[in-house]
């Protein structure tokens, strides 16, 4: 489909200022749409020069989504609060939950045409130990005060509710992403670290990987492609943290991760990080939830989104090599 094509299409981007946004809402004007992005902030949004349109509005003010997605055909809603702090939690369930209620109920009332609703593999649980889930795993983390998880397996189960009362949403959940325009920083630390031969010891777990750029391009894929009410992981590959340090050790010739920690030693560490280490105002990356976590092979496989929405994972080796002067200097 070519711009022009597209030009009378209006699409609303929630959360434009994230990692994905800040890629996918320059692609969607270079190919013509019509695109509003919607955030809390009031200054001139970074995206002024793209001819995009800024709407102040916050997506836990239902009558402030409710006017924005007013006319739209497409809406994005990527808007959330990453945090795995349980001190977040009433913050995460207010965006998190509320706000892609906020979001379903506007675009349903407005009449949206197709609604691509952004999550995680965070919301999927924990696959049994040996195996690679997919999404029809049931989750199963419930209890854990596992707050990031719980708050985006929520908003899944609102997205299905409106899903029932006919509106065409599709869920897409990515799993760890790395690429150029990340700003977390523990995994400009991690690329340091590595670099440096600093990675002595890793958890015996490993996590989903997803490459911005196939993330971005499942979200582009989407507004044509895909079931309604369907979820699709969209993992580039699956790694052991020792698995995903020897290989950037192996390509940028440094120190590999020696060990691989005791469950209860990282477990501990966490405990430490999040209840001693701000006592003298200290705040790192790792918290008793990401701790936990750690411990664990959370593995998923893309096969449906490749079949369905033309997913293609970029081998890790890829990403890395492509990605590594971006985390090292900056």
């Amino acid at each position: 489909m070519t711009a022009a094509d597209n030009s009378s299409k209006r699409v609303l981007v929630t959360g434009a200022s994230g990692f994905i946004g800040s890629h996918l809402v320059p692609k969607l004007a270079a190919r013509g749409y019509q695109v509003s992005t919607l955030g809390r902030t009031s200054g001139k949004p970074h995206f002024e020069s793209l001819g995009v349109t800024h709407i102040c509005g916050d997506v836990t003010n239902y009558e402030q989504v409710l006017a924005a997605t007013a006319n739209q055909d497409i809406v994005f809603h990527m808007a959330g609060l990453v945090s795995y702090r349980s001190a977040d939690l009433v913050r995460q369930r207010a965006v998190n939950v509320e706000g892609t209620r906020n979001v379903m109920a506007a675009a349903l009332a407005s009449g949206v045409g197709r609604v691509i609703h952004t999550s995680s593999i965070a919301a999927f649980g924990i696959p049994p130990e040996g195996t690679i889930g997919d999404e029809s795993i049931t989750y199963n983390l419930e209890g854990l005060d596992l707050s990031y998880c719980d708050t985006k397996h929520e908003a899944e189960l609102v997205v299905e509710e409106f899903f029932k009362q006919g509106l065409n949403v599709i869920t897409l959940c990515p799993g760890i992403i790395f690429g150029e325009g990340d700003t977390h920083p523990h995994h400009h630390f991690i690329f340091r670290a590595m670099s440096k031969g600093f990675m002595l010891g890793v958890p015996a777990g490993g996590t989903p990987y997803s490459d911005i750029v196939d993330v971005v391009d499942a979200h582009l894929n989407a507004i044509d492609s895909g079931r309604s009410g369907q979820r699709y992981s969209l993992v580039s590959a699956n790694l052991s943290y020792k698995e995903a340090g020897n290989l950037f050790a192996s390509i940028y010739s440094c120190r590999p991760p020696l060990a691989v920690l005791p469950q209860s030693f990282v477990i501990f560490a966490g405990q430490f990080a999040e209840e001693v280490l701000p006592i003298f105002r200290i705040k790192t990356a790792l918290t008793k939830q990401v701790a936990y976590l750690s411990n664990y092979k959370i593995f998923f496989d893309c096969k449906k989104a490749s079949a369905e929405l033309n997913f293609k994972p970029t081998p890790f080796s890829e990403t890395i090599r492509r990605t590594a002067s971006y985390y090292l200097q900056t």
